[in-house]
Formats: structure tokens, sequence, C-alpha cells
């Protein structure tokens, strides 16, 4: 059973698609936060575990924080239109 206190790492889907909206591409997410393509790509990918202060950092950087319903906000507000 996970900590509920604990922060969970994002899904792939969610991070791709939090990329997307912020209109990025893999290599500019990933110099956002300071980690190199291949993290970024193996995230994306589901290869690898993205740590969720780094995902919270990016939606930070790119205006997408705080999450509503888990959907970047701007997702949210485009789907409620």
């Amino acid at each position: 059973m996970p900590n509920a206190t604990k922060p969970q790492s994002p899904p792939p889907a969610v991070i791709r698609q939090a990329r997307t909206i912020a209109g990025l591409t893999q290599m500019e997410a990933a110099q956002t936060v300071r980690a190199s393509l291949r993290a970024w790509q193996q995230w994306e990918a589901d290869d690898r575990a993205m740590p969720p202060g780094l995902f919270e950092l990016f939606m930070l950087k790119t205006e997408q924080w705080p999450l509503r319903s888990g959907k970047p906000a701007r997702a949210s507000a485009t789907a409620d239109k």
C-alpha cells in the first residue's frame, strides 16, 4: 500500500501531455529541468520513473501548476470550455 504522504511519480502519458501543452520538444523540456534528453525520453517511454519533484519543477516553470484532477492546469481549463 503506497504511503499517502509520499509523492508519486507521474505516469508517462501525463509527462508527455504536459510537455505537449507547453509546446516544447523533448530536448527543450529536458533543458527546462536540467536533465538529459535521454532521461526525458525514458520518462515518457516508462523506462524510468520521473522524480515527482522534477515533474513539479517542470510544471511550475511551464506555468501548468497546480494540477487539477491529475491533469495539467492548462489541459483542464481547455477541457472545461
